[in-house]
């Protein structure tokens, strides 16, 4: 930590937490106290911060308050806590008195002190936690021991269910999916172990997808993850196709339609939702509703199952955006917060060795 006040010939390097009364004490460079930290809970110091990994994060719903506090498992091992800062700076919600709560309160606060680092503070007696971060961030506290118990642990294969959960790692969280609200505790699901080599999906739930962009800016974001499946998907088949190539040199000729279908796209994306995930039957309802009506009122025809409706819509936004009205881009909303939901589950479940597989 490093604070330097700008009315001050001062500096503070270092802190303490005294247990005893409750208070953190900042210190100079020859240890003597210049300020302090009055948490408004009542701490315990049973762990030691240096056990635990920090994060913070971002949930702007309206339904995420300072009570929106959880347990994080993974895997069935409880790993964490997670809750917002302002939780630390009010005594108005139901883990004032949780003493494993006030554990990771006390870390969580070790750590918010150590990474302040302030040129041009005004001088102050006392140091208000909110002067330094925005009181509606989130953080996430993982214990290291018990992620350790998870096999080759990561936690960027868990940005997809975090965001499904309502937070991302910068702008304002996911406000677009319905959440079920949790009750004391979030399971988190990696990411399939197939796409997990694929580091682009991480950067895009952690920098794009949470952007407030145009409607026909996010769908083409959202897209992108489409296009990854679908080459992955490409590169499955092919390595399938010149297996039985290789033990039947004789099946070319027999085969060749099976290698022109791999290399179109649109055939690639009926294959990507019939054959490789899981999604809710009412997801997929909702996304085909809102695709037919987009095709519909600009003219387009629609087809019987929702793959192809997805894929005409992406024809239509890149070959004609030109025609698209005001109603089609309140549609076009709708159809990507849609779309945002069954891609999560997308990539939560894809498994190229999916059994019963048609083709």
């Amino acid at each position: 930590m490093y604070f330097k006040f700008v009315d001050a010939e001062v500096e503070c390097v270092s802190f303490q937490y005294n247990d005893t009364e409750n208070i953190f004490e900042m210190k100079d460079k020859e240890n003597k106290v210049i300020c302090e930290y009055y948490p408004l809970l009542n701490l315990d110091a049973e762990y030691n911060p240096r056990d635990f990994e920090y994060y913070l994060l971002r949930n702007d719903r309206e339904d995420y308050s300072e009570n929106s506090i959880y347990q994080v498992y993974a895997s069935k091992e409880r790993i964490g806590w997670i809750f917002p800062i302002q939780a630390l700076m009010s005594r108005q919600h139901d883990y004032v008195k949780n003493k494993f709560f006030l554990r990771y309160a006390y870390v969580a606060s070790c750590w918010l002190l150590e990474n302040i680092n302030c040129y041009n503070q005004k001088f102050s007696e006392i140091v208000v936690l909110s002067d330094f971060y925005d009181d509606t961030s989130t953080i996430l506290v993982l214990d290291k021991e018990n992620t350790k118990k998870i096999n080759n642990f990561q936690l960027e294969d868990y940005t997809v269910s975090l965001y499904q959960k309502g937070y991302s790692y910068s702008e304002k969280g996911n406000l677009y999916s319905t959440i079920e609200k949790a009750n004391k505790r979030i399971n988190l699901q990696p990411i399939s172990s197939e796409l997990r080599n694929i580091k682009y999906i991480h950067t895009l739930f952690e920098k794009e997808v949470p952007k407030n962009q145009e409607a026909f800016a996010k769908f083409h974001t959202y897209y992108q993850i489409i296009e990854i499946l679908i080459s992955v998907i490409f590169e499955d088949k092919f390595k399938k196709f010149v297996a039985q190539l290789t033990s039947n040199k004789g099946s070319l000729f027999d085969k060749r339609d099976d290698l022109g279908n791999m290399v179109l796209e649109k055939q690639r994306v009926k294959w990507l939702f019939s054959n490789y995930v899981e999604i809710s039957g009412e997801d997929v309802a909702i996304l085909n509703d809102c695709c037919k009506k987009l095709l519909q009122l600009n003219g387009k025809k629609t087809c019987s199952t929702m793959a192809e409706n997805l894929y005409s819509v992406r024809c239509l936004l890149v070959h004609n955006m030109y025609i698209l009205n005001n109603e089609s881009h309140e549609l076009l909303k709708d159809l990507d917060n849609a779309f945002i939901d069954v891609l999560m589950d997308m990539l939560l479940t894809f498994n190229t060795k999916r059994e019963g597989m048609e083709e």
